[in-house]
C-alpha cells in the first residue's frame, strides 16, 4: 500500500510541477528510499510514546499496590499481573525473579529495582523505588509520601502528554506548510501568459526536483522532534558547566569587567574617529555602534548570564524541594536538607552545601533560609524558603497544613518551569514550519526570473 501511495504522489508531483520523465524517475527513487527512513522514525516515535505510557502505568500500579500491601514483592507481583505483554512486563519479571531467587545479598530489593531503573531512565521511577525501599526497611507512615509522589507523577504525566500533543500538532503544521509551498510553486508554471511554458527549462526542472528533496528532508527533520526520549526530556543537565554557573555569577566583578570592556572598545572607537575624519559617516556610525556594544558587553553578558541562571534555578529548585518534601515526612527539616544533597541538581549543589554549613552554625535562625539564593532575589524561592523555616520550627503547631501548602506551591512552580523548558525544546519545529516558505520562495524567484527572460526574448523576436 505504501508503494502505491508513493507512485500516486510522484505522479501528482509530475503533473503539478510539470516534471519531465527523467526528473520524475529521480523523484520516485528518492521517495522510495526516504520512505524507509520515515517509517523508522515513525516507529521510534511510537516506541518512545509507549515507553512513557508503560512507565506511567507502572508507577501508578506500583504505588497503589504498595499502599495496599506494604510489601515490595507483593507490589511487584500485582504490577506483573496488571501489565500487558511487552518489554516493561519482561523487565518487571526479571526484577521479581531477582528478588525471589537471590539469597546472598543485603540489598536484594534495591538491586532488583535497579534493573528497572537501568532499563527505563526516569527520575520518578528512582524516587518511587527509594521511597519503597526506605519504607520496607524502616517502616513508618507511608500514605503522605505516596500521596506526594502520586501528585507529582500526575502533573508530570499531564505535562509530557501535552508536550507530545504539541509536537504532533506542530509536525502536522510542517507537513501542511510543505504541501502549500509545493502547490504554490506549481501554480507559477500554469500562468497563462502568451502561451509560454518555462517548465521545460533545465534549471526549472532541477529546482523542482530539489524543492521536493528539500521539503522531504524538512519533514524528516521534523520527525526527529517526535522520536525523543519522553522519560528523560525534562531532566536537568548535570555537567560541570551548569554546576559552576551560580559560582561564576557571584564572582562577577563590575570594575574588572569594565576595564576589559574599555580595552575592547578602543579599536572600534579609533576606527570611528578615523572614518569621521575621512568623512565616511555611515561606516563611522557602524563603528560607533560597535564601540558602544564593546563598552557595555560586560553588562549585557551579566544580564544574559542572570537570565539563563534564573531559568536553570527555577527548574532545579522545585525538583530539590520535592525531594525535600518527601524526606520531611520522616526527618526534621535540617536533616532532610543534609540528606537531599544525594540527588540535588548540580546548579544548586554549592548553594545547598552553604545552607547546610550555615544551619550547623545557626540551627534555630531564619537567616540561613533567607540568604538562600539571595543574589537572584526570586520572590517565589524566598517565599518557599520562608515556609520551610516555619516548618522547621513547627510554627503554629500546624506543620501538616504548612507542608501541604509548600508541596502545592512547589508543584505549581515545577509545572510552570518544566512547561517552559519543554516549550523551548520544541522551538526548532517553528523554524521548520517556516523552512518550506524559504525553499518555495527561492524557486518562485528563479522561476519568475526565467519567465521574465523568456518574455523579453519573446518580445524581441
Amino acid at each position: 500500500m505504501t508503494y502505491i501511495l508513493i507512485l500516486f504522489l510522484t505522479y501528482v508531483l509530475h503533473l503539478l510541477l510539470k516534471l519531465n520523465w527523467v526528473c520524475t524517475a529521480v523523484v520516485l527513487v528518492f521517495l522510495l528510499v526516504m520512505q524507509h527512513f520515515h517509517r523508522i522514525k515513525g516507529q521510534r516515535f511510537q516506541e518512545a510514546r509507549k515507553r512513557f505510557l508503560d512507565v506511567s502505568l507502572y508507577i501508578d500500579t506500583l504505588l497503589y499496590s504498595f499502599l495496599k500491601e506494604q510489601k515490595i514483592i507483593r507490589a511487584f507481583e500485582d504490577v506483573k499481573s496488571t501489565l500487558a505483554d511487552g518489554h516493561m512486563k519482561e523487565t518487571v519479571s526479571r526484577a521479581l525473579d531477582h528478588m525471589m531467587l537471590t539469597f546472598d545479598e543485603t540489598e536484594v530489593f534495591v538491586d532488583a529495582m535497579r534493573i528497572i531503573e537501568d532499563e527505563y531512565r526516569c527520575n520518578r521511577i528512582v524516587n518511587v523505588h527509594e521511597f519503597m525501599a526506605h519504607a520496607e526497611y524502616y517502616g513508618g507512615d507511608i500514605k503522605e509520601s505516596a500521596r506526594i509522589l502520586l501528585k507529582d507523577k500526575s502533573a508530570w504525566e499531564r505535562r509530557i502528554l501535552r508536550n507530545i500533543e504539541d509536537r504532533q500538532r506542530m509536525f502536522h503544521q510542517i507537513i501542511l506548510s510543505v504541501v502549500t509551498s509545493v502547490i504554490i510553486s506549481g501554480i507559477i508554471l500554469y500562468l497563462p501568459v502568451l502561451s509560454m511554458d518555462i517548465s521545460s527549462n533545465i534549471i526549472v526542472q532541477i529546482l523542482s526536483a530539489a524543492l521536493i528533496v528539500l521539503d522531504d528532508l524538512i519533514i524528516l527533520w521534523g520527525q526527529k522532534f517526535l522520536e525523543v526520549d519522553y522519560l528523560g526530556i525534562d531532566l536537568l543537565p548535570e555537567d560541570d558547566k551548569h554546576a559552576k554557573k551560580l559560582e561564576e555569577y557571584k564572582a562577577y566583578n563590575p570594575a574588572k569587567e569594565l576595564r576589559a570592556s574599555i580595552l575592547m572598545a578602543v579599536i572600534p572607537a579609533l576606527a570611528s574617529a578615523f572614518l569621521l575624519y575621512t568623512d565616511r559617516q555611515w561606516p563611522a556610525v557602524a563603528a560607533m555602534g560597535a564601540a558602544l556594544i564593546c563598552l557595555n558587553q560586560h553588562r549585557i553578558g551579566h544580564r544574559l548570564m542572570k537570565k539563563n541562571l534564573i531559568a536553570d534555578v527555577k527548574s532545579a529548585f522545585p525538583k530539590w524541594l520535592m525531594d525535600l518534601a518527601l524526606l520531611i515526612q520522616s526527618e526534621n527539616v535540617q536533616v532532610a536538607i543534609q540528606k537531599s544533597r544525594e540527588h540535588i541538581p548540580v546548579t544548586l549543589k554549592e548553594e545547598v552545601n552553604t545552607l547546610v554549613e550555615r544551619l550547623d552554625v545557626e540551627p534555630e535562625s531564619s537567616d540561613p533560609y533567607h540568604r538562600f539564593l539571595d543574589c537572584l532575589n526570586l520572590p517565589e524561592i524566598n517565599a518557599a524558603m520562608g515556609m520551610l523555616y516555619a516548618v522547621s520550627i513547627g510554627n503554629s503547631g500546624n506543620c501538616g497544613s504548612q507542608i501541604d501548602e509548600l508541596i502545592t506551591k512547589n508543584l505549581e512552580m515545577l509545572d510552570v518551569a518544566d512547561t517552559a523548558r519543554l516549550k523551548d525544546k520544541t522551538a526548532g519545529m517553528y523554524l521548520l514550519f517556516l523552512a518550506p516558505v524559504i525553499t518555495a520562495s527561492f524557486k518562485m524567484i528563479v522561476d519568475m526570473a526565467i519567465f521574465l527572460i523568456s518574455f523579453l526574448s519573446y518580445k524581441v523576436v
